[in-house]
């Protein structure tokens, strides 16, 4: 602890001895800082704060309706509120687009305003829009022409957006109405056109083909048995006579006329071929027969007759009706293989048939689900456009306009005080150390025996009296007034700080920050 303290001591002796430097230089210091912010142009700040506010509709209608999200929009607040475009709109309003020589100037003013204009964002539900300007009229107008610009811009463009949702939402809706009317009536024609195949399934035709098949061959086997019966039939016809002769008594038979109409009333219901037919047909043949031979022979008692022989007719009667099955059998499996042909061609089409008719299909249900969907948002959009009209969704409302600000918000004179004192008490110490470090004179013996010089002796001060009492004089002269003019600045300070600038009323009299800005205008002006 010795060393630093001696340095210390050392230290303060050096400034006690350049006194009237440190002093002089840390006034002059403290001066031209907190002289000169009086003549620094005096910036006013006008600020706006923009409440967020959201309706509680919004949740009641969450799942109902669609409304901007707030987030995005606060995402690129400040992008939206200094582009170009809304800060010339601004200008417009305000007619500061006139004070610009050319499109240099405009641009140049653009950018300084958006350089000078601060947007503070507070959470979801606030934001705060503030500049500062050397004219408090011109700064309270523009922040509140900016905010109110962006909040009707804003309000606009959601409504834009609201109505031009449900308008392309309308138009999409009648495209993809006349596409899905258009796959349903290509489905009804197809289906009208390929019904038959559509109808069964492969599974159900495969079953048909086989159960056809399956009578095919019973048919068949059928048809064999039935060859073999006629075969069997006719040889057994060659052993057999067709007629047989008997002697009859000259009765009266039965009445050609009678079995001929019984003949004519069978021929009403069945075919020629029917038994009980070719049964009346031979007796009638007979009978016509035996009246030509009764004609012709001679009259006697018993007179012989030719008829026909009873087990001829009845096997040309099964002869008959078995090549009558065979013809039966015949048509019956033509009848067959012509449905087993269909329904194999139909199982060949099937494939084609139905992966068309899914195709149409799988066009017709993405056009109904897109078309749905369409619908489902149509009413999303027709109650949006609704809150948005009326104003039921997000607002931006102003709580707090901007207004006439009295007083500079800038230089803050308090502080560049208070860094002024600091400033100066550094540059008083620091011209001391600076001095003293440039003194190249020996202070001390012990200096000459380091260099390696052999002090003989020391000689002291020797003390003057009347000296020493001009030298106190001097420095209490020099404390008075380097006092007096501390509480000096020491009172300035004071006075700003509790509010009252008498010092800033006298300088504005002579209103040099708007000459030095003439100044500034011309010379920008010329070059």
């Amino acid at each position: 602890m010795e060393l630093p303290t001696a340095e210390l001591k050392k230290h303060f002796k050096v400034v006690l001895k350049m006194k009237t430097l440190f002093i002089v230089l840390s006034l002059c210091i403290m001066s031209v800082v907190m002289w000169g912010s009086y003549f620094l142009p005096k910036k006013y700040m006008a600020e706006s704060t923009v409440f967020i506010e959201h309706n509680v509709i919004k949740e009641l209608v969450k799942d109902i309706a669609i409304t901007p999200s707030m987030e995005d929009r606060l995402r690129v607040l400040r992008y939206a509120m200094l582009s170009r475009g809304l800060i010339l709109r601004v200008f417009k309003d305000l007619d500061l687009d006139s004070k610009a020589r050319n499109d240099k100037e405009l641009e140049d003013m653009i950018q300084d305003f958006q350089q000078r204009t601060s947007i503070a964002v507070k959470g979801n539900d606030l934001f705060i829009v503030s500049i500062l300007d050397q004219s408090p009229k011109l700064a309270r107008d523009y922040v509140n022409t900016l905010v109110r610009r962006y909040v009707e811009e804003n309000t606009t463009s959601k409504r834009e957006e609201a109505y031009g949702a449900g308008r392309f939402l309308n138009e999409q809706i009648v495209a993809q109405k006349t596409k899905l009317d258009k796959a349903e009536d290509a489905i009804i024609k197809y289906r009208q056109d390929k019904g038959i195949y559509l109808a069964v399934d492969e599974k159900s035709i495969i079953h048909d083909i086989k159960y056809y098949n399956d009578q095919l061959e019973g048919l068949k086997i059928e048809k064999n048995e039935l060859k073999a019966t006629s075969g069997s039939i006719k040889n057994q016809l060659k052993g057999v006579d067709q007629y047989s002769v008997s002697v009859m008594r000259h009765t009266e038979n039965r009445s050609v006329k009678a079995l001929e109409n019984k003949l004519n009333a069978l021929l009403v219901r069945y075919t020629e071929n029917y038994p009980e037919v070719v049964k009346l047909k031979a007796e009638i043949e007979a009978l016509k027969k035996q009246g030509t031979v009764q004609k012709d022979a001679d009259k006697s008692a018993e007179p012989e007759q030719s008829t026909i022989n009873p087990i001829y007719q009845e096997l040309k009667q099964r002869e008959l009706q078995t090549e009558a099955a065979i013809e039966a059998n015949d048509a019956k499996q033509g009848q067959i293989r012509a449905m087993v042909a269909s329904r194999e061609r139909e199982l060949r089409n099937i494939p084609e048939s139905k992966r068309k008719l899914m195709d149409l299909e799988q066009e017709r249900d993405a056009f109904k689900e897109l078309y749905g969907k369409l619908l489902n948002r149509q009413g999303q959009s027709d109650v949006s456009k609704e809150m948005e009209v009326a104003d039921k969704s997000t607002t931006f409302r102003i709580v707090d306009p901007a207004v006439l600000p009295q007083k500079p918000a800038s230089p803050n004179r308090v502080k560049i005080f208070l860094a002024a004192i600091f400033l100066g008490l550094a540059g008083g110490l620091g011209g001391v150390f600076v001095r003293d470090g440039i003194d190249t004179s020996v202070k001390r013996t012990k200096t000459l025996r380091d260099l390696g010089y052999q002090v003989l002796a020391v000689i002291p001060k020797i003390y003057n009296e009347e000296a020493e009492k001009a030298v106190i004089k001097r420095d209490r002269k020099l404390y008075a007034i380097a006092g007096s003019y501390l509480v000096v600045l020491c009172v300035t300070m004071l006075l700003e700080i509790v509010g009252f600038s008498y010092v800033d009323d006298i300088v504005s009299l002579v209103n040099l920050p708007m000459f030095l800005d003439g100044i500034k205008q011309t010379a920008r002006g010329i070059f």
